[in-house]
């Protein structure tokens, strides 16, 4: 992309910890005019200005050979600098065989596509990038084992750099990754790295929120031909949306409120006082409003039902949907937007928070 380390380089994200990131890589790499856009694409919107969108321009070149060896170069100064362990192919099967009684995290750091065709088996997926930036949603044990894997040793190693320098103890990565695995007679696993909220169990019913079975035992399930009949009717019942603020403005089933599932024993009896109100609870897929139902049930509410599939089933059905957060009294707070996505106040607040924090360790 840059083979001249005298060119302007500008390295941007949508705030500010990513595009410093990389800057600093660049810095160490050897290039010397290298520049962060201060804010990203926030502040770039807040100067008045345009973004591009659909751009096309997505695929990396090839490495070329000369490339390799100068980032290869690069990947074990840096180890070598920070504190970056490698480990032998026995030596991360000793490893793993510790897992039991040890934290030890497996990280594959390559795309997705790469990822695809194949890992060593128990490395999930997160691209380098994400996984310096989201430290704290891969690695619960600061002292726990961390062990980066890509096709070799050098993006493995520029994420286990960052990890170092962010105070991790015990950070490796695998010597030669994936094609030193293969050629040790070990097999790799293909396909994607599971998705999904944590906290959703793959065991129970092929990614199904734990405790589902038990709670859609509890409650019963309406068609949405039979809510549309209900909410019409002289005496409607109390409709309830329980996912977040972003789906309820998506589309909810009109008159629906908005009670979300985190918030239900606190907020549930505002719009249904006495136990014996009809209610209807509706959410986008219809999971969550399952464990909604039945944590009513718990709570005394007898007359309770639930939209079978959501308002996935309900605009399938050809029914109204309602957009917007109608009903809601108070700006939600319950998802944090992310980028361009932030209203100019929201995004004034986030880059101020993120200024104040780097200050933190400013040292004097």
């Amino acid at each position: 992309l840059v083979p001249d380390p005298e060119v302007t380089v500008v390295v941007h994200c949508a705030g500010r910890t990513r595009s410093i990131v990389g800057a600093r890589l660049l810095q160490r790499m050897g290039f010397s005019k290298v520049f962060d856009l201060r804010n990203g694409t926030m502040g770039w919107l807040m100067a008045g200005l345009e973004l591009e969108t659909g751009s096309t321009r997505l695929a990396l070149p090839e490495v070329s050979a000369a490339g390799l060896t100068k980032a290869e170069a690069f990947a074990a100064r840096i180890a070598a600098e920070d504190g970056v362990r490698a480990l032998s192919i026995a030596a991360l099967q000793e490893l793993v065989a510790r897992a039991e009684r040890e934290n030890v995290y497996l990280i594959d750091v390559r795309p997705t596509e790469e990822y695809a065709r194949g890992h060593i088996p128990g490395f999930q997926w997160f691209p380098g990038g994400q996984a310096v930036q989201r430290a704290d949603d891969l690695v619960a044990v600061k002292n726990g084992h961390v062990v980066f894997a890509c096709d070799g040793r050098v993006r493995a190693t520029v994420a286990a750099s960052w990890y170092r320098q962010m105070g991790f103890p015990n950070v490796y990565i695998v010597d030669g990754g994936t094609t030193a695995w293969a050629a040790s007679g070990q097999p790799l696993v293909s396909g994607e790295s599971p998705g999904g909220p944590r906290g959703y169990d793959e065991g129970i019913g092929g990614g199904l929120p734990a405790g589902y079975d038990a709670a859609k035992a509890q409650v019963e399930l309406i068609t949405p031909a039979a809510l549309d009949e209900r909410r019409k009717g002289a005496s409607p019942p109390v409709i309830i949306f329980v996912d977040t603020s972003r789906d309820f403005s998506n589309g909810h089933v009109p008159g629906a409120r908005w009670v979300p599932r985190g918030w239900l024993e606190l907020t549930i009896a505002d719009g249904a006082p006495s136990k014996d109100t009809p209610l209807i609870v509706t959410c986008a897929s219809g999971l969550s409003s399952v464990l909604a139902g039945a944590a009513l049930k718990a709570l005394g509410y007898q007359r309770v039902s639930v939209l079978g599939d959501g308002m996935a089933a309900w605009i399938r059905a050809g029914l109204p949907v309602e957009q917007g957060l109608s009903g809601v009294m108070n700006p939600p707070n319950d998802v944090l937007t992310m980028g361009t996505d932030r209203t100019w106040a929201e995004a004034i607040q986030y880059l101020r928070w993120e200024e104040e924090l780097g200050k933190k360790y400013e040292t004097h």
